[in-house]
């Protein structure tokens, strides 16, 4: 019998997956991928038709293969010469790419048979041997991979939640049908002040919207840019093999970046350098630790380590400079529907509260992370019996540091965030599938 892998999830850590089943397998190999919505290779991410979405990773580090730095650079050179290696690229074009390195894998691999499944897994159930997966049908594979990727946002806090079935709302950010809907507006608010939020901004200013637009988040902070010209980078600070303390970890990091100051070097060399050790850094830090970093730190560090490219960030500040931006630092205590609108109470930095009106809401808060609350009808059955178990921190599911959960059962990706908190970017998952594919292949 030809063993069999099903893969649940048809984004980019699904696809990455497949990829390396394609690349490294040299036997008789059945894959079972599926995916609800049909966005095999794409995902939610790279589907958008929107050229304004961009990339927020230079072209030069977006390979689907750790071990071929430059495959996107030479599929890019034949796509579109106009692109150059340090170009943040649009995230159509890279979903394309992706799509056009799995058909090209898959005519050279035809030992690995990979079946696309667009059905929705509702139950999973594990037996001594196999994995039964029930969907419209049901299947059998004896290893199991959870390639779930990010979900969308949960809704924001509010004591009214009548809000939610409103046509105005929009829980997911890059919903087709937002953009023109909110160009027949003349009031938006974005809850929420992270990349996504950027590339709402951009989206809506390139398609001519002419209204006001409000961003509101609880401390105000927003996205950085990538530097052009960079300064000449920091020398590396960190130990591979040394443990550190959150508080030494701080401490060095507020001294390198007044070095940087003070020898006009580039500031943002000292959060990249620290990239290749996170993982490490994180593994080693106590439960507290985490907890401390999570509460106080959190947000300044996703500023400085998540940035965007240049030409939104100076889109967003024109706006902002010519008021037909504003951006408010406050907590979203109630949400109430006006008419087709909304009115919005929340508590400012003087604890005062305060409210306003709008016409469209557009939730980009970031992902949610806690699987007890995702309405899954999958994961809550998971849950329930106990084949998965979401990690202390409730920021994904609990696992190994290679992503296996359970014997035969993997996951990677955005559900490793908990555990390795660098874990939802291209250059992270492409490492991830192919440890866990060379594991099961190796099994």
């Amino acid at each position: 019998m030809i063993p069999a892998i099903a893969i649940i999830g048809g984004g980019i850590s699904g696809t990455l997956t497949v990829l390396q089943c394609l690349k490294q397998c040299r036997k008789p190999l059945s894959v079972l991928w599926f995916d609800s919505q049909n966005k095999f290779c794409k995902g939610l991410a790279y589907s958008t038709l929107d050229e304004n979405h961009l990339l927020n990773v230079r072209a030069n580090n977006m390979s689907v293969f750790p071990d071929a730095p430059d495959h996107f650079v030479n599929w890019l050179a034949n796509y579109d010469p106009q692109y150059s290696p340090n170009d943040f690229v649009p995230r159509k074009i890279y979903g394309l790419y992706v799509q056009d390195t799995f058909q090209n894998f898959q005519k050279t691999n035809t030992l690995v048979t990979v079946q696309k499944i667009a059905q929705e897994v509702v139950s999973i159930q594990q037996t001594e041997t196999n994995f039964n997966i029930i969907s419209d049908q049901t299947y059998q594979a004896q290893k199991l991979i959870l390639a779930l990727g990010n979900f969308l946002p949960g809704h924001p806090r509010s004591i009214s939640k009548t809000f939610i079935n409103s046509g105005n709302y929009f829980q997911n950010a890059f919903d087709p049908s937002l953009i023109e809907q909110a160009l027949g507006e003349n009031d938006i608010t974005i809850i929420g002040s992270g990349l996504t939020m950027i590339d709402a901004v951009v989206s809506l200013a390139k398609h001519k919207y002419a209204g006001i637009i409000r961003v509101i988040s609880p401390h105000g902070y927003v996205p950085q840019a990538h530097t052009e010209q960079p300064l000449p980078s920091i020398a590396p600070f960190l130990e591979a093999n040394k443990t550190y303390t959150l508080p030494e970890l701080v401490s060095l990091v507020k001294f390198q970046l007044k070095r940087a100051k003070q020898e006009q070097l580039n500031p943002h060399s000292v959060i990249d350098a620290m990239r290749p050790f996170l993982q490490n850094i994180w593994l080693n830090f106590s439960l507290e630790e985490k907890q401390q970093f999570l509460r106080h730190l959190r947000h300044k560090w996703g500023v400085a380590r998540h940035r965007a490219p240049v030409q939104s960030i100076q889109l967003f500040n024109e706006l902002k400079l010519s008021h037909r931006l504003i951006l408010l630092k406050g907590r979203i205590s109630d949400i109430r529907s006006a008419g087709e609108g909304f009115e919005i109470y929340y508590t400012d930095s003087k604890n005062q509260v305060e409210k306003f009106k709008t016409s469209l809401l557009i939730n980009c808060t970031g992902p949610e992370a806690d699987y007890n609350r995702l309405a899954s009808p999958l994961i809550q059955q998971m849950l329930k019996d106990g084949i998965i178990v979401s990690d202390m921190l409730k920021y994904g599911l609990d696992a190994q540091k290679d992503g296996q959960i359970r014997q035969n059962l993997f996951t990677l990706g955005p559900a490793l965030k908990g555990i390795l908190w660098e874990s939802v970017a291209v250059p992270e998952i492409r490492v991830q599938a192919r440890e866990i594919v060379s594991k099961i292949i190796c099994d």
